[in-house]
């Protein structure tokens, strides 16, 4: 196997960005190559880059990390990670936008984390296109760039060479949504495993308060556990959560069952819980609009569903967990404690919860 078919992924490390994340994809990219190699499933591991303007806001970045050093660096994949406090520097996408939009004309797909999607609407790559955030940015993100459609509702958008997300640790979600396009759903399976390999520590997870099982090696299971976390639950019929596996219907309930522990229902409800839990604590979301958003007929069922699963009223969440506005990225060291005390437990749904769902959502997880 030579080092030049590696696919090689690249990280813009811009002034502001989050070292965290891009050291976490770095890490994460890293368990991926090598199993794969260890394994010989794949004859196209991973190879990661490091792009940073050596002057500050320098237009020409250099690559200042290679995980395997043969030949001169091009990413195919070009991650913009997002911020640690702040928000992106208005100045700093002159200086970063234009290498970003050449890269992307070279043929690489472009990947936005929460507010590195400021970065990427600086390059007029996504005008007029869907873009994911974090909720908490959304609103700075839509008066700077106007022409863009920000979407806090989905956690990933899939444009095929461009890819936006938003939410609490979305990289985990990227980086393995990354792994499975580029080496295969077994590999994605293989990098879950090693690094979700102790989900009740909580040091990874995708959504507040709520570790989705996937440590287990039921291939088709993953995939439609992802397809459910993109569209954070909603909506989502069996009829379509089998599609997306690759299965009959009976045949899903069977085994999503033997490997998550929770019925597809039980595990849709977790799943809006958790996003509702996001988007309380994270910024100032109406609860009206919260409901709405992750398919609730109103306030009232939005509510008593939530109290019975989480175990309090949600003014009472926002108010003990909120994070009075501070960037998404800053709130990640502070919510590691918080989150260690507390694992979603599903519980069964009864018929008064069913009863909560309008028509249309009965005909559906």
């Amino acid at each position: 196997m030579s080092r030049n078919t590696a696919h090689e992924i690249g990280i813009v490390h811009y002034p502001g960005a989050q070292v965290a994340c891009i050291l976490g994809l770095t890490d994460l990219f890293g368990v991926a190559s090598r199993t794969a190699l260890d394994q010989r499933r794949s004859g196209h591991p991973l190879r990661v880059t490091h792009w940073q303007p050596i002057h500050g806001r320098d237009a020409n970045l250099s690559c200042v990390y290679d995980s395997a050093p043969h030949g001169r660096p091009q990413p195919r994949t070009l991650i913009i990670p997002p911020t640690m406090v702040d928000l992106p520097d208005p100045d700093v996408p002159a200086g970063v936008a234009s290498w970003v939009r050449n890269r992307h004309a070279a043929g690489a797909t472009l990947v936005s984390l929460c507010s590195g999607a400021f970065i990427l609407a600086e390059t007029g790559l996504v005008d007029g296109q869907s873009v994911a955030t974090h909720q908490i940015c959304a609103g700075a993100l839509a008066k700077r760039f106007p022409q863009i459609v920000v979407d806090t509702n989905r956690r990933i958008i899939d444009h095929g060479d461009i890819i936006t997300a938003g939410g609490f640790l979305a990289w985990v979600d990227v980086g393995l949504f990354l792994v499975d396009r580029i080496l295969g759903p077994a590999m994605r399976a293989e990098t879950a495993r090693f690094v979700l390999s102790d989900p009740a520590a909580g040091e990874a997870r995708y959504f507040t308060g709520f570790a989705p099982p996937q440590t287990h090696r039921d291939r088709a299971v993953l995939k439609a556990q992802e397809w459910v976390h993109m569209r954070d639950g909603r909506g989502v019929s069996l009829a379509a959560m089998a599609t997306a596996a690759g299965l009959e219907r009976r045949t899903l309930l069977r085994r999503f069952a033997t490997a998550t522990g929770m019925t597809p229902i039980e595990y849709c409800r977790a799943v809006r819980i958790a996003r509702a839990r996001e988007l309380l604590e994270g910024g100032d979301t109406s609860q009206k609009q919260i409901a709405q958003s992750l398919g609730y007929k109103d306030v009232a069922s939005f509510a008593r569903v939530f109290r019975k699963a989480v175990g309090s009223a949600p003014g009472t969440s926002r108010k003990r967990f909120g994070r009075n506005g501070i960037s998404p990225t800053d709130f990640a060291t502070k919510d590691s404690s918080r989150q260690k005390r507390r694992i979603f437990a599903p519980a069964a749904l009864d018929q008064n919860e069913l009863r909560e769902l309008t028509p249309a959502h009965q005909r559906h997880l």
